[in-house]
This record gives structure tokens, C-alpha cells and sequence, in this order.
């Protein structure tokens, strides 16, 4: 007799897949948790699966990728080691002439242009303003780099000065309705002055559905003639240059195929100190070296950075640790839930076994369901995926959106359903083929979790709960800390100031000269402005370095000094506290210093006191600039660092940043003033707009990265908590379906509502705590790593520990609740009367 029920996977048909609907249908509420749990699983892995395909793209189809390398710089202060992506400017040539074993050198340096004119035949030049992607270079560049060339010769399009090649998205900004062939020969006008002809056209590297991701991301090229002319050719060729290094000036090397990396390395550092060992002998302790990262390192070298987006390896290797963990608990799940339904299907299953359906067949068509209910998952994925895209869409890297990947997301999602319908649905088939048909038939079935056993599926419970309440105890230090450093002393004030920056373009132009300070006394007389400052606020990346040096009575110290500009008034603005000495007197050149309280200690001053008139020195002694004042220690970056020897210092050419200090703490006053400055701006720069950004609010910016990782980890907390629940609500629907005679039994001797809950609750309690109990030093371990990245961090509180566990048990009980009441509820007689 035919088989009328179900038929092998392999040959799914209407017959089968009419039967599967009505009993996925029948069951619909658990159908449905099962797709949800899945779907938020699966949409979890989709993400980040993109997020990481994505990122590692990056230069993976550059046709040379294993044999181009960047030449970057390893510096050593004070026995720290710092990186820096650039190379001093001499750098490319050196090679070229004395490294064997390259085929090309190319060096690549950075410019800014801050207004770019088309000229246009009615006469009035089209301007273009703060034009960036901007590199000076070499055709040897279209020899690293496989441009496809739209118009112009490779070979000759950057041999001369004053020429330039475009890409196309580029050019067609500047010469809109024109093609490749017409925007030859066409005049751009750099810096108001320099004329330059394009004399090529290039396709983007990032084209939209290319598929392609790339560091080289720069659109304009001009000549490396063009900007050595005149005094500029010195930066190129002085020995003096060999010892500055610019995140701005790179060097690439496209290696021969058979030459080794190591070998190459100690050829380039040997190069590179021959030719600056005597600009090194001036920093005294302190070291550079070059390093070679290959290509394929570039787009992680977060030591390293540029002006290009970095991503680092360790967060996407923790992301994808972070979607296998969510993907195995909407499998552990799917698991509890499904099982939780055999006994409901035992009489089903005994029947099919009766009528001649083989195991091999059973376990077939239930993996078939499962493959079935993974589909309808996948499609409540695909939803899940564009809300996470349209509400957290900035937690995404920059370009994803132009990123193509079809055929890697459609083999990714073909693979996620397999692994998944297997994963999830092996062991409930094997556990429905284990009944024998007689006794289902005969109602003699016991389908027990034991009482005093702790079965498989407890064991995915608490699993489960280890992982939702590592989780919980996870965000809740992670938000600690990020909270922390939002809201701790930095050593400062920084309520209710505004900071406004002179635009660059402006503060280089003769017109505009000492403006600044004009307009400066004009803010001070506004009555809702209670000081004005000139200068690089305390808390901010301005700031140069230089190795100093004092000798004392513990002979020579030489510590690497960072120093900011500033004028007289900052430091009572933002209410630093000066330990000892004078503010800073105004100046045209830099002739004192204000240091914080750790350069004070460093260079071996037994009190704040002792520094004041002492001297540190500069260049071997050649620079000597006199201590006036001592100021209590404050944060200048993240907490993340250590605060190090700080310089104040003043110099007029370099004050072109407003700090401004309100005079009341409500908002509506601020506004108030806001206008009033807004409108003495116009009348001082009246091309400039009046941007002005609240300080608090730019300190936040800085924490950007911890924000958007502590919305990650917060949102897997809420999905691991919500997938968790789900399986416990499984367990206990079977668990009340198992004991429904004893719940009536009990019912009938007297026993109350809150008695039965309490009954039908205590072995989930249990679960939890047992979970706690291995969550708990997880988390604290984990976490611990964590804190040890913040020199400044939060102390880890039992507090946070007994928060999470009354949290898993709320959670647990309000899950569990609704079946224990319902089955607490429940007429006895119904359940006991076929006894």
C-alpha cells in the first residue's frame, strides 16, 4: 500500500506539502515562535555576514595584492611604541634607487584644496570648495593601481607638470553633460592660481555594483611635478626632511614575484637610516623604523591610520562569534519547542508507523518540515534585516550600500538554510522514531523529562540562560564604562561652552589676519557670554609632540612632551587648576610653558613648586623654553590612554579655534546669546558661516565607536533574552502537558492557584540559577578583559551580578507564568476523567 501521508525530501510534492502546511497550521502558535525564534537568529547571521564580507573585500581581486606592500612608520617614545601610516617625504625616491628585488616604487602624497575653479566660457569660473581624494603621484600609480582608462594615455597623462587625471564621478562634478573624450585638454584652477590640464579620464574603482572594495579611494591626480617646483622640490630631496613623517605622504612597493618580504623590510630600514640617522640623533631616545604591510593588511591597520576608514580584525571576528552564538540559540530554540511537541503528535506518528513508514522516511519528512519552516524564517529574516538597516543603519560601514554581493549572499543563505534545517531538526526526528505504535495506540506513551534527571533539553535551557544572562551582566559593565567616561571629572569644566573654528581658508588669507582677536573682545561684550578663549580645547586631537629634555639633580630625563596652543584665558575658562606659577603671558612665538601635573613628575620635580623657572630643552639643547606654571592633570583623549606629560603653550599664528563659555545654564539664554554672536561673526568673516558645536556633545563624539559597539552588544542582549524565552516557553508547555493528571489530582486534594504556579515554576527557577552560577564568572572574566583595553575604568560590582539574576528570574517567571496559570486554571475534571 502506498504511503498516502508523506514522501521523501527528494521528491517533494503537492501531496506532501499540503499535509505539512496543515500541520504546521494546527500548530500554529508554536509554528509561529518557531519562526520567529529562527528568523531573528538567521537575520542576526545576515547582517553581520554582510558587515564582514563587506570589510574583508577590501583589495581581495587586486590582481598584484600579494606582492604590494606599504611602506608605514613605527615610532618609540618613552619605551611606547606608536604608529603612523606615512613616511618621510625623500622616502619613494631612496627606495627606488638603492632597494632591489621592487618593480615599482610609488609615492603617494595627500593635499587638500581649499577652492578648485572651473573656468567657464561665460566667463565666471565655476568653484568648487574643500576638495579632498586629492594625490600627487607618479604614472607609475596606474601600474600599481588597475585604473580602466575611459580617455588619455596611462603612460603619459602625468608625465609633465601641471597635469591632472580625473575619475569619472569626478570629472563628471566638474564638467557635467560632457564625455570622457570632450573633458581632454580641460583647465582646473588649484589654489586660485595653479592651472592644471586634465589629460585623463578613469573609471571608479568602487563603481556601484562592481563589487569591488578598495583603500585606493582617491579621485584626482596630479602630477608629482607639479608640486615639486620652486621651493617645494626641497621637501623631496633636504636631509632635514628625512626626519618628518606625515600620515599624508605614503609610499607602495609592487615587489618582484620571487622576492622575500623579510628580506625586503631590512632593506628599505636600511635605506631609511643611512639617510636619517642624524635627524634621529636629535630626538635622543626615541626610534623610528619603517615597516611593509602587505596589501591585504591595509584596510585593518587601525595602528596605522590615514584618511581612509579602518576596520579592525578583532571587532569582526567578534561579531561573527557574536552570530553563531544567536544563530545556535534560535536552534536550541527550535529544538525545545519542537520536541516540546512530540507528545501532542505521538498518536500521528504511530499511525504512520503502522501504515509502513520507514525511519529513514519519518526522520526525512520531519527534516523536510523543518527545511520548510527555516524558508519562512529566512523570509521574516530578509524583513528583520531591512528594519535593522532602516533604524540602525549607522551601526553599518561606510559604502556598504554600493556593495554587490548576490552571489556570495544567495550561496550564504542556501548554506544558512541547510545547516540550519539539519542542525535543528536531527534530534527531534530521531527522538519521534523511537515510539513504538502499539503503545501510542494504546495511550501507554510516557514522553517524561524525569524529575530528578537533567535532561538534554534542561541542559539547552540553561545554556541558553548562560548565554542571555553573560549577556545582560556584558552590557551592563559595558554601559557602566561607556557612562563613566561620559560623565567623569576630566580634570576640567565643559558645560555650557561652544567651540567655533575659523575656517582654514580664511585664517591663511592676509585679508583676515589677527581677525580672530578682534572678534574676540566683540564676543566678550555679549551680557550671555561669561569668557572667550583662543586656543585647542583640552580634550581634542590638536596637539604637536616633541621629545624634551631637562637636567636635574637625577641627571638627564627625556620624555616625549604633547603641546597644545593656547592663549592666556583657557585656562581659567575651562576652570584648570593651576598648582603652582603663572598663566601664560601672550605671544607672537612660543617663549613659555604651562605642563600638568605628570610632565611635572616625569622629568623629576618633587612638587608642582620645584618646576616653576626651570628649563626644558629641545633639539640637543638648541631650544630652551622656560617653565611658568603648573596645572593639575586633565584628559586629552579617550580613556583608553594614560594622560601624559602635557605643554600649554601660546603662539599667535596657531589660535584660530573659539571657546566660548556661557553665562547661565538654561538652554533658551544660550539661544539668546547664539544669535548675538552669530550676527558679530557675519560682520568679522561674512563669507564664513557661524558653525559652533557644544563641547560636551563633540567629547561624546570621541566615544562614537564604544556608543555604537554598547547598541551591538545591548541589542544581542535583548535577542538572546528574547530567543531564551521562547525555549523556555517551549519547556513549559511541556512540562504542563506532561503533569496535567497531577495538576488535576491536586487540584481536586485542595491545593491553590498560587500553589500549582509556584509547583509548575520552581524546576525553571532552578534552571536559572544554575545558569547563574556559570554566567556569572564568565561574565566576569570576560568583562575584565574588556576594562583591561581602559588605563580608567569602572570597578566590576557584585551589584551588577545580583541585578542580572533577579532580572533572568523576572524574566523566567513572566514567561513561564502564562502556561503555569493556564494549566493551574484548568478543570480537573477534563483532565482526570479518563482515569
Amino acid at each position: 500500500m502506498k504511503n498516502q501521508f508523506l514522501t521523501p525530501i527528494g521528491g517533494l510534492g503537492a501531496n506532501y506539502l499540503k499535509i505539512t502546511f496543515r500541520q504546521l497550521w494546527r500548530n500554529r502558535l508554536f509554528t509561529g515562535l518557531n519562526v520567529l525564534g529562527l528568523s531573528i537568529g538567521i537575520a542576526a547571521c545576515w547582517i553581520i555576514f554582510q558587515m564582514v564580507s563587506y570589510e574583508f573585500s577590501f583589495d581581495a581581486d587586486h590582481p598584484n595584492a600579494n606582492r604590494i606592500y606599504k611602506v608605514v612608520s613605527l615610532f618609540k617614545f618613552d619605551g611606547k611604541e606608536s604608529g603612523n601610516a606615512g613616511t618621510p617625504k625623500p622616502m619613494a625616491e631612496a627606495i627606488k634607487k638603492e632597494v632591489g628585488g621592487v618593480e615599482t616604487v610609488v609615492g603617494v602624497y595627500s593635499y587638500w584644496v581649499s577652492s578648485l575653479k572651473v573656468p567657464q566660457a561665460t566667463g565666471k569660473p565655476t568653484v568648487f570648495e574643500d576638495i579632498d581624494a586629492l594625490i600627487a603621484t607618479t604614472n607609475d600609480y596606474f601600474k600599481l593601481v588597475p585604473y580602466n582608462w575611459l580617455s588619455g594615455s596611462e603612460t603619459a597623462a602625468l608625465s609633465k607638470p601641471n597635469q591632472v587625471v580625473l575619475t569619472k564621478s569626478r570629472a563628471e562634478r566638474y564638467f557635467p553633460n560632457q564625455t570622457p573624450a570632450q573633458m581632454l585638454g580641460k583647465t582646473l584652477l588649484y589654489w586660485d592660481t595653479l592651472a592644471v590640464e586634465v589629460t585623463g579620464i578613469v573609471a571608479d574603482l568602487e563603481a556601484a555594483g562592481s563589487g569591488r572594495s578598495t583603500s585606493f579611494s582617491d579621485q584626482e591626480f596630479l602630477s608629482l611635478a607639479t608640486v615639486q617646483t620652486g621651493n617645494k622640490i626641497k621637501e623631496f630631496t633636504e636631509p632635514e626632511s628625512w626626519g618628518n613623517t606625515n600620515s599624508s605622504d605614503q609610499v607602495y612597493i609592487l615587489a618582484n614575484e620571487k622576492t622575500n618580504a623579510t628580506q625586503l623590510e631590512k632593506q628599505v630600514n636600511a635605506v631609511a637610516f643611512k639617510y636619517s640617522e642624524a635627524e634621529l640623533k636629535k630626538w635622543g631616545d626615541a626610534s623610528r623604523k619603517q615597516q611593509l604591510l602587505p596589501l591585504k593588511d591595509v584596510h585593518f591597520a587601525t595602528d596605522f591610520g590615514d584618511n581612509n576608514r579602518k576596520a579592525d580584525r578583532n571587532v569582526l571576528y567578534a561579531l561573527m562569534g557574536l552570530a553563531v552564538f544567536l544563530l545556535l540559540l534560535a536552534i536550541i530554540n527550535y529544538v525545545n519547542l519542537s520536541t516540546a511537541q512530540i507528545p501532542q503528535r505521538a498518536k500521528e506518528i504511530g499511525i504512520k508507523k503502522t501504515l509502513g513508514s520507514p525511519r529513514a522516511q519519518l526522520i526525512a519528512n520531519f527534516l523536510g518540515e523543518t527545511a520548510l519552516v527555516t524558508l519562512l524564517a529566512c523570509g521574516l529574516a530578509y524583513g528583520w534585516t531591512q528594519l535593522f538597516n532602516n533604524s540602525f543603519g549607522d551601526l553599518l560601514p561606510e559604502g556598504i550600500a554600493l556593495y554587490q554581493n548576490v552571489g556570495q549572499m544567495l550561496g550564504f543563505v542556501a548554506l544558512l538554510v541547510v545547516v540550519v534545517s539539519l542542525l535543528s531538526g536531527w534530534y527531534p526526528s530521531l527522538l519521534i522514531t523511537r515510539f513504538q505504535p502499539v503503545q501510542v495506540l494504546r495511550g501507554q506513551l510516557s514522553f517524561s523529562i524525569g524529575k530528578n534527571r537533567f535532561t538534554l533539553r534542561k541542559s539547552l535551557i540553561v545554556f541558553q540562560f548562560i548565554v542571555a544572562q553573560a549577556f545582560i551582566m556584558g552590557a551592563l559593565i559595558w554601559n557602566q564604562q561607556l557612562n563613566y567616561a561620559l560623565t567623569a571629572n576630566l580634570g576640567f569644566e565643559r558645560e555650557a561652552i561652544l567651540t567655533v573654528q575659523v575656517p582654514w581658508k580664511l585664517s591663511q588669507n592676509p585679508l583676515y589676519a589677527n581677525k580672530q582677536f578682534t572678534l574676540k573682545q566683540e564676543l566678550k561684550r555679549i551680557p550671555e557670554v561669561a569668557a572667550v578663549s583662543l586656543g585647542n580645547p583640552p580634550f581634542n586631537q590638536s596637539f604637536s609632540s616633541n621629545t624634551h629634555k631637562y637636567k636635574g639633580k637625577k641627571g638627564e630625563i627625556e620624555r616625549n612632551v604633547y603641546r597644545k596652543y593656547v592663549d592666556n584665558d583657557l585656562i581659567d575658562l575651562y576652570g584648570m587648576k593651576l598648582l603652582a606659577g603663572r598663566k601664560l603671558q601672550p605671544s607672537d612665538t612660543i617663549k613659555e610653558y604651562v605642563i600638568n601635573a605628570t610632565a611635572a613628575r616625569e622629568f623629576g620635580f618633587a612638587s608642582p613648586q620645584e618646576a616653576i623657572g626651570k628649563y626644558l630643552s629641545q633639539n640637543n639643547g638648541t631650544i630652551l623654553i622656560p617653565i611658568v606654571g603648573v596645572v593639575s592633570d586633565f584628559h586629552t583623549a579617550s580613556f583608553a590612554q594614560k594622560i601624559d606629560p602635557v605643554a600649554l603653550m601660546t603662539q599667535k599664528q596657531n589660535l584660530s579655534n573659539f571657546n566660548i563659555k556661557m553665562a547661565s545654564s538654561k538652554p533658551a539664554d544660550w539661544q539668546v546669546g547664539i544669535k548675538k554672536m552669530e550676527k558679530i561673526w557675519k560682520q568679522t568673516y561674512p563669507s564664513a558661516p557661524f558653525e559652533y558645536k557644544f563641547y560636551d556633545d563633540m567629547i561624546a563624539q570621541f566615544y562614537e565607536t564604544e556608543r555604537n559597539q554598547a547598541r551591538i552588544v545591548n541589542l544581542a542582549t535583548i535577542i538572546a533574552i528574547l530567543i531564551s524565552c521562547l525555549g523556555l516557553f517551549g519547556l513549559a508547555t511541556l512540562t504542563a502537558f506532561q503533569r496535567t493528571k497531577e495538576i488535576g489530582i491536586r487540584k481536586v486534594l485542595g491545593a491553590s492557584i498560587a500553589n500549582l504556579v509556584g509547583l509548575l515554576s520552581a524546576d525553571f527557577i532552578k534552571l536559572i540559577l544554575i545558569a547563574l552560577v556559570v554566567a556569572s564568572p564568565l561574565a566576569y572574566f570576560l568583562m575584565s578583559k574588556y576594562l583591561e583595553n581602559y588605563v580608567y575604568r569602572v570597578e566590576i560590582q557584585w551589584t551588577v551580578f545580583a541585578f542580572a539574576a533577579i532580572l533572568a528570574v523576572l524574566i523566567a517567571l513572566l514567561t513561564v507564568s502564562y502556561q503555569a496559570i493556564k494549566a493551574a486554571l484548568a478543570n480537573p475534571v477534563e483532565s482526570l476523567k479518563t482515569e
